[in-house]
């Protein structure tokens, strides 16, 4: 896969789980590079999978990320922070 045609596969899993969740599919597409940067031993699985693989992996969270976003009244977040507010170890 050429890395136009995996920007490509990233954005149409994002917008088929956006479209099904009611939410926006930039803000996924975030989500999902966030998380796969993190994990680069999810990608291959990730883009063959699609949706499916992405709702069978509890990974797919922003804590589980690398990327900071910016949250309601909270201005910017990183996944540390976040894992540290929820109770969680930092990765």
């Amino acid at each position: 896969m050429t890395p136009s045609q995996t920007i490509a596969r990233i954005a149409e899993i994002a917008s088929d789980f956006a479209e099904n969740a009611g939410i926006g599919a930039c803000e996924t597409a975030g989500l999902f590079v966030s998380v796969l940067s993190a994990h680069p031993e999810f990608v291959e699985s990730f883009l063959e999978g699609g949706v499916g693989y992405v709702l069978d992996n509890d990974r797919f969270r922003w804590e589980f990320g690398a990327l900071s976003w910016q949250s309601t009244g909270a201005g910017i977040v990183t996944p540390a922070e976040l894992r540290s507010h929820i109770g969680r170890k930092d990765q």
